[in-house]
């Protein structure tokens, strides 16, 4: 399968590369300035993703795309410009009429403990940082015109190694048997190349959370 991931460089972008490649994928990285080690299945493009409609015939031909771009946490204007980047994204895969696997943070999701999503948990300044993925569900979840999948993963997403066997959930945070909410990024990765492409879990959304 031909997967263009964007926003490769990224935290979740480069397990992600690394993770389909390791499947034998053809990867397609889109970034506008990372570095990454040459492989003979692996195709670099530099580029600003608000550009998109100059990306539509480098990504013809294309199976997959996975969505995992982020405007930079220290960014002042990261909220607008996660939002203006994200739908730049949609209309690319609406144009090329392809899936689109979009990743928005846990924040988004709602967490049965409290009552409500997580992003209101944090103080203004945070608040402002994460509420794009919430907006951003919140703009797509009744969008039919293109075939997308939206990917919340746990509160807790780090660099521990894969445990290969996670639960997957829809709109609320998961817990595993001690209350906690975390997940290895390359099993997120693992979800997004593997699990989250499933023609039954278009125009939906979903959580992982290891068990």
């Amino acid at each position: 399968m031909k997967i263009t991931i964007i926003g490769a460089s990224g935290f979740v972008g480069r397990a992600t590369v690394d993770t389909a490649l390791k499947d034998g994928h053809q990867v397609i990285a889109v970034s506008r300035h990372g570095d990454f080690p040459a492989h003979k299945d692996l195709t670099v493009i530099h580029h600003d993703i608000n550009d998109w409609q100059a990306l539509v015939p480098q990504l013809t031909g294309t199976d997959l795309i996975i969505s995992t771009f982020n405007a930079g946490w220290k960014n002042p204007n990261l909220y607008h410009d996660f939002l203006a980047g994200a739908h730049a994204i949609n209309q690319l895969a609406n144009k090329l009429d392809q899936r689109i696997i979009i990743v928005g943070g846990a924040s988004s999701l709602y967490d049965r403990k409290t009552g409500h999503q997580l992003y209101q948990d944090g103080n203004k300044e945070f608040q402002a940082m994460v509420r794009g993925a919430y907006d951003l569900y919140q703009d797509v979840k009744h969008d039919l015109s293109f075939k997308w999948t939206f990917v919340s993963p746990a509160v807790d997403l780090n660099y521990s190694a894969p445990s290969d066997d996670y639960n997957v959930g829809g709109d609320y945070v998961l817990y595993d048997h001690r209350g906690n909410s975390r997940i290895s990024v390359y099993d997120l990765a693992d979800l997004l190349i593997n699990v989250a492409p499933n023609a039954q879990l278009l125009h939906r959304r979903i959580t992982l959370a290891e068990k």
